[in-house]
């Protein structure tokens, strides 16, 4: 039943006054239980009622109202499109859904998404949760709860739940745990984090080689190493709710990723010879993958000769799915660039479609027919398998891999392409009410709760507030070419979106702020502002145009010039203080590259 209440503040305004009155909306909920016996929110440890919330609202409203419009102010000082701002913040609502619980005892709980008033598909899904960015980057402590939670169920051979209470892994889902340990490592103020859970990481890429690489395997291509993994993929593998075989660069690419960010930790934590094995296991899947799954315009399957829910022939949404990965977490490109460019204009090709009138989206649709959308997955050259072997979903129109997949375009340097699928996702989730789309079923099951709904703040999937929409964050970090080692005090951009005269919205370990380039001439200018909390730095990345040769460089760090080094490897500018940093809020480091 709906109880209606209101709540009044009398006052007198005389002729031409104003007055602004401010209330607030409070609540707790002490004894929330989501599953695994993790009773109560966070928020416990920190108010005990929700009146205690509302007084600490009123004596800090000041503080508390500023800061919030300072986060949105900065975010929109970048001079991305409005309307893309829009779909980049909107994400974050997911966080305060219901897909999302944050325990009392710290662990951090999640689903893929809800609906009606209660989680949807549980157990911290690794194979979606692999996809968000958004969380780790605005709260990298969220990050680090979620990667810890994860590793407290990786089991001592190596082997991470897809969901914890599963007994089995997800492929691209334990490859997704890997690459994030690192982000939450590079999004930390030190190293401590990665120190300890180190010796997980470890354990599940060992577990990954043996499990699906392992020496001699049938990959179809000849072994150069003489007898240790080749890099190419065998066996079933668990992912999008079914199991692929073979090697596909979709895991394929995932593996690499996995590979390269194993050597990077590794030589962090001393360890040269794990490095030295994964960095040569990483070699040959490079060689070898991009010689047996390029088909001279994109990537595809090389199966089993056992049939799965293989995608063969196929053009797939996430063909390239780790090297999306890498690029934001700086391991670089896992195949040549050349390549992944026309394998990700041939996605847009043969996948984005301007409306899906007299298209079957099967088995559930996120897309009205007159919308368009990039699908996920064709056959333009033929070749496509038939049920039961064909994989999942290929029919569908789910945002949260078009923005994956446009991420990539972008560091692929394709702008175009991916604006037009980011576009299509915005006008898709504008406010507009959307009826009569969701009366399909799944399984069986009636699955209206899953349909197409064109809310903004939440986009759909297997619930409403989908986990998966959080890749959208990435678009961020590709516009703006964003590199980034906290423990290491290294900060770069190379923006990829007007370069001549770019601004852009950055966080970082315990803080966040702006960044600005602007090039006239020969000379190029770059500020590094922080807006809140603060910025260790030693280390300033940039790149300058093509065949620019630096010839001097003017560094000021609070106001103060600054002892440095520099070196230029081709576009890439390296400026080196002489000591470690920190810059506390409203303090900017500024660089003068002249050429």
């Amino acid at each position: 039943q709906t109880v209606d209440g209101a709540l009044a503040v009398p006052f007198v305004l005389a002729p031409g006054e104003k007055r602004t009155v401010s209330f607030v909306l409070a609540w707790h909920f002490p004894n929330v239980q989501p599953p695994l016996a993790h009773r109560g929110n966070m928020y416990c440890n920190w108010w005990p009622d929700a009146l205690a919330v509302a007084r600490d609202v009123a004596a800090r409203f000041s503080e508390l109202s500023a800061q919030t419009h300072l986060y949105n102010q900065t975010l929109y000082a970048t001079n991305l499109p409005y309307w893309l701002l829009d779909r980049i913040s909107s994400q974050v609502a997911i966080l305060s859904s219901m897909t999302c619980c944050w325990g009392r005892d710290g662990f951090f709980y999640a689903w893929e998404g809800c609906s009606s008033g209660s989680g949807c598909c549980d157990g911290n899904a690794t194979h979606v949760w692999g996809y968000a960015q958004a969380h780790a980057r605005l709260f990298p402590a969220v990050g680090r709860a979620m990667r810890d939670a994860d590793a407290d169920h990786v089991t001592p051979e190596g082997m991470l739940p897809v969901r914890f209470a599963l007994p089995f892994p997800a492929f691209d889902g334990q490859c997704a745990f890997i690459m994030s340990a690192y982000r939450e490592h590079l999004v930390s103020a030190d190293g401590k984090w990665l120190a300890r859970r180190w010796p997980t990481v470890k354990r599940a890429m060992d577990y990954t080689i043996a499990r699906w690489d392992a020496a001699n395997t049938p990959s179809g291509v000849e072994h150069s190493l003489g007898g240790v993994p080749d890099g190419m993929l065998s066996g079933p593998q668990h992912a999008m709710d079914g199991d692929q075989g073979g090697t596909c660069s979709w895991l394929g690419s995932m593996y690499l990723g996995a590979l390269a960010v194993a050597a990077q930790l590794a030589t962090v934590q001393g360890d040269s010879a794990s490095a030295a094995r994964y960095r040569e296991i990483l070699a040959a899947g490079r060689k070898h993958q991009d010689k047996a799954l390029f088909n001279g315009e994109y990537y595809i399957q090389v199966p089993d000769p056992t049939p799965r829910q293989d995608y063969l022939t196929g053009c797939y949404i996430d063909q390239l799915l780790g090297q999306w990965w890498a690029l934001q977490i700086g391991c670089g490109w896992l195949y040549p660039p050349e390549h992944v460019r026309s394998a990700m204009a041939a996605l847009f090709k043969y996948n984005f479609h301007p409306d899906f009138k007299g298209f079957t989206q099967a088995p559930r649709k996120f897309c009205a027919d007159a919308d368009a959308g990039l699908q996920q997955g064709t056959w333009p050259k033929g070749g496509k398998p038939n049920p039961p072997h064909v994989l999942l979903y290929t029919d569908e129109i789910m945002s949260g891999f078009e923005y994956a997949a446009a991420g990539l375009m972008i560091y692929a340097g394709l702008t175009k392409e991916a604006f037009t699928v980011l576009r299509a996702a915005a006008d898709r989730y504008d406010g507009r009410l959307r009826t009569g789309l969701s009366d399909a079923k799944f399984n069986g099951v009636d699955i209206a709760c899953w349909g197409y709904s064109g809310n903004p703040f939440g986009d759909d999937e297997c619930g409403k507030f989908y986990a998966r929409a959080m890749s959208i964050w990435s678009i961020l970090l590709a516009c703006q070419g964003f590199t980034y080692d906290g423990p290491a005090g290294l900060i770069g951009f190379a923006p990829l979106w007007k370069p001549e005269d770019h601004v852009s919205f950055f966080t970082a370990a315990v803080g966040w702020g702006l960044f600005r380039q602007k090039r006239e001439g020969q000379t190029q200018n770059e500020t590094v502002e922080i807006k809140c909390g603060r910025l260790g730095v030693q280390s300033l990345v940039f790149e300058v145009p093509p065949h620019a040769k630096v010839s001097d460089v003017v560094v000021v760090v609070a106001g103060k010039k600054a002892e440095y080094t520099f070196k230029q490897d081709q576009c890439r500018v390296t400026v080196v203080l002489a000591a470690m940093t920190t810059l506390n809020r409203g303090e900017l480091a500024a660089v003068q590259l002249r050429y």
